[in-house]
């Protein structure tokens, strides 16, 4: 249930994006987009050690808002909303594996520059995002336990009681695209600045989130 209502926000994100974009009442032309690609997620914090990356993935939409039009360096606001994957995976010494699987919807608002290089764009910028965990389970080994004697193979809700990971996320965002007349190439990252699961992964964690992300878009 949860998922089906952050697709139709998402959903009606963009067309409000859109329709906005082709208003007449505007003085500049609003460029909304979509996006997707890979996300490698770590936790930076005592769980990290040993960690070997969780490789999961994201899509979203968003909106430039250029400062100003017709120039060939300007500034812009880019919000945008969209799901995204964290987590960790990490070597427990001789016991096996442990991953940690986080599902989000995110959204970043950054502010970027942007710059015309042969007819394309490059923007550069960065920001704030703010995440609520929607799901997403922990597995592991068999044999390998969590706290209060809950088995990895049973795989326990992240965000439940068993593994106890906060589903509130914030931090900051970088990012750069290289737009190539309506497509584009992008990548960000996103560098938590709370923790998320105190006392839970082990005894004196103090984990934040850390993911990166690589994908390709349409501007609009």
């Amino acid at each position: 249930m949860r998922q089906r209502i952050s697709f139709l926000i998402v959903v009606c994100f963009f067309f409000f994006a859109k329709g906005m974009s082709q208003s007449d009442y505007l003085p500049y032309r609003l460029n909304p987009f979509v996006k997707g690609g890979l996300s490698i997620g770590f936790l930076n914090g005592k769980a990290s050690t040993n960690s070997v990356g969780h490789t999961g993935y994201h899509i979203g939409i968003g909106l430039q808002i250029p400062f100003q039009r017709g120039s060939q360096y300007r500034y812009c606001l880019i919000p945008s909303l969209r799901f995204i994957t964290k987590g960790d995976t990490w070597e427990i010494e001789e016991n096996g594996r442990a991953t940690v699987n986080m599902h989000y919807i995110e959204m970043p608002i950054d502010f970027a520059f942007c710059g015309l290089i042969n007819r394309n764009s490059l923007l550069i910028g960065g920001g704030f995002y703010l995440a609520y965990g929607i799901g997403g389970r922990m597995t592991g080994s068999d044999g390998l336990y969590i706290y209060n004697g809950y088995r990895l193979k049973d795989q326990p809700e992240t965000f439940g009681s068993e593994v106890g990971v906060s589903r509130w996320d914030s931090g900051i965002n970088l990012l750069a695209d290289y737009q190539i007349r309506h497509f584009c190439l992008s990548a960000d990252i996103d560098i938590g600045l709370v923790t998320i699961a105190p006392g839970r992964l082990d005894g004196n964690n103090n984990s934040s989130n850390v993911a990166i992300s690589l994908g390709i878009g349409y501007v609009f």
